[in-house]
């Protein structure tokens, strides 16, 4: 057990370096633009989800 554990270990170093990591852009005045457009009526899911999101911000900052 100690054997599949200290591989496991080995493996999770190598994921977690920063050249493997994907590079996301942060969101511009065209993102914010077309965020204003998408009614709640027609994206629901999507409201639902930022929702969730500011509310864990929320929670994080406190």
């Amino acid at each position: 057990m100690l054997v599949v554990m200290n591989c496991l270990i080995s493996c999770a170093r190598e994921i977690c370096d920063e050249s493997l990591k994907p590079v996301f852009p942060y969101a511009g005045a065209v993102v914010a633009a077309e965020l204003q457009n998408l009614s709640a009526e027609e994206y629901p899911a999507f409201w639902e989800w930022v929702g969730r999101l500011n509310k864990l911000r929320l929670e994080l900052e406190n």
